[in-house]
């Protein structure tokens, strides 16, 4: 399964989605990590790493999927 950690800079939040989750875009655009966007990975391990180092004050799991 695929995670997903979607990074927004301008709210200082990190958040981790389930491959099939409704929040993802049809259009991903994966943008700079300084910038922030969304990164998949290909499992939860990784993807929770690539989310604390993220330095985002917020970090989530996604309600709607629950990761």
């Amino acid at each position: 399964m695929v995670y997903w950690v979607h990074i927004a800079r301008q709210n200082d939040r990190a958040m981790l989605h389930r491959d099939r989750c409704p929040s993802i875009p049809s259009n991903i655009i994966t943008t700079d990590f300084w910038e922030g966007g969304w990164f998949d990975y290909p499992d939860k391990e990784r993807a929770m790493v690539a989310m604390e180092q993220s330095g985002t004050s917020d970090q989530r799991k996604c309600p709607l999927c629950k990761p």
